[in-house]
């Protein structure tokens, strides 16, 4: 599978190379796409588990609203993420790709976890300037109008 590259135009929106981008006008043709993009996903063995997740998964539903009789549209965008699992190195015994992997998961959650500490702070101290790293990782950059912003976020946390 090809490595995704991700571009930023002059106007600050992000394009994705190796990626794909599908009109569905039913729940059935979305599932699908979602079920297609889970089978792409990376799947290692470590010490702890026999199926681990060796990559992070965002499916993006964007739906669009047309009132009969109306030229106002409504747009909302919904980002299904399914993280990769932290890792204990020492733990696993990972060592070559799957440790390789495992620093790359690692890094992008500690990533991840950046931005929600500094969101948290900048909600603390209101309009005060606050950095948000969303340019460290991929991952944040690509989530940044549903973790900061005029967005609704939900986390789940199980251990599956």
């Amino acid at each position: 599978m090809q490595r995704v590259a991700m571009m930023e135009d002059e106007d600050g929106n992000f394009h994705f190379k190796n990626l794909s981008v599908h009109q569905v006008s039913t729940e059935e043709e979305a599932l699908n796409l979602l079920f297609l993009g889970d089978t792409n996903r990376a799947i290692g063995e470590t010490d702890m588990n026999d199926s681990s997740s060796r990559s992070h998964c965002i499916f993006t539903i964007m739906v669009e609203g047309r009132r009969t009789g109306s030229d106002s549209v409504t747009r909302s965008k919904l980002n299904l993420v399914d993280l990769a699992g932290s890792e204990r190195v020492h733990r696993t015994s990972s060592s070559g790709q799957t440790l390789t992997e495992a620093k790359y998961i690692n890094t992008s959650l500690f990533y991840l976890e950046m931005v929600i500490v500094a969101l948290h702070e900048k909600g603390k101290r209101g309009k005060e300037k606050t950095h948000v790293p969303y340019r460290n990782s991929m991952m944040t950059s690509v989530l940044r109008d549903s973790l900061g912003g005029n967005c609704e976020l939900m986390f789940d946390t199980r251990y599956l």
